[in-house]
């Protein structure tokens, strides 16, 4: 198993956290699974996808299952709170992630990411003739950084001419919850955005795809999840007790029932899959 991160360029990472590069040689055909391996289910391979806020994914000479979907080519989450499963039935499969910053794919794209919330979208559901060109990039270009670059001279078109007022409030809500480690009050991160609390409520839904309690709740596991990893790529022995208080939560079972909500497995679960499988379970986390 091969993964590769890129950053965006600079214009663009106000929208676009990272894009993600996973290749995997060989079958599940030729080179059976062992049962006892989490990546693997009734001889599927198995990628999370943890919750997040909007994602595209191409997968290449793979189809994928999402719940009661079968995807190929270039396809849209939008925002999710909980895992989903990519599951690929034709064998292993080489793919692309890329990762949008909290209303960056409605910024780029447009899309109310209130209707788009926990659902999955082909390309050709969608009808978006940038995901369209994405879709022949992908299936036209071998290398990584070949992909990363021409997506970048490609989504940099969709870069708005004037500033989006709106866009602007939410990054600076987002700035503002991070600060607090999430301990923020939707009346307060209305008062930040210089908007009413039905005006926010109803941008932030329209930006974001959730409801600001929510995306709070949604940042503090993001957070969480990304010091655990860290700590885990760098050999350090993890507390978890402190590791959680540092990002918010109360104690230790506040976190777990948080983690088993949108992480299906508890902290300390997670812990022990992040040191064994770092470099496959990381690949989708924030």
């Amino acid at each position: 198993m091969f993964f590769q991160i890129i950053e965006p360029v600079e214009a663009l990472k106000p929208y676009i956290s990272r894009y993600v590069f996973v290749r995997a040689e060989g079958s599940t055909d030729s080179m059976p699974p062992p049962d006892d391996d989490p990546r693997f289910q009734d001889g599927k391979h198995i990628q999370p996808l943890l919750p997040n806020y909007g994602s595209l994914v191409f997968m290449r000479n793979a189809i994928v299952e999402i719940g009661d979907k079968q995807c190929e080519g270039v396809f849209l989450f939008g925002a999710n709170q909980t895992t989903l499963n990519l599951k690929t039935v034709s064998g292993w499969f080489e793919g692309m992630l890329a990762d949008f910053e909290p209303g960056g794919m409605h910024a780029l794209f447009g899309c109310d990411m209130h209707l788009f919330a926990g659902q999955v979208i082909r390309a050709e559901e969608y009808h978006n003739e940038t995901l369209t060109v994405c879709d022949q990039i992908f299936k036209q270009t071998a290398r990584a950084e070949d992909i990363a670059q021409q997506l970048d001279t490609l989504l940099m078109w969709l870069l708005p001419h004037s500033i989006d007022v709106n866009y602007s409030r939410i990054r600076r809500v987002v700035r503002a919850c991070d600060e607090v480690k999430g301990n923020i009050t939707a009346a307060q991160m209305a008062a930040t955005a210089c908007l009413s609390e039905r005006q926010f409520l109803r941008i932030f839904r329209q930006y974001v795809g959730i409801t600001p309690k929510q995306f709070i709740r949604l940042r503090r596991f993001h957070r969480t999840i990304q010091d655990l990893q860290q700590q885990a790529a760098h050999n350090k022995d993890v507390d978890l007790l402190a590791t959680v208080l540092r990002h918010g939560y109360y104690d230790l079972s506040h976190a777990a029932l948080e983690f088993q909500q949108m992480g299906c497995v508890t902290p300390s679960h997670f812990r022990m899959l992040g040191i064994t499988l770092t470099p496959d379970f990381s690949i989708f986390f924030a």
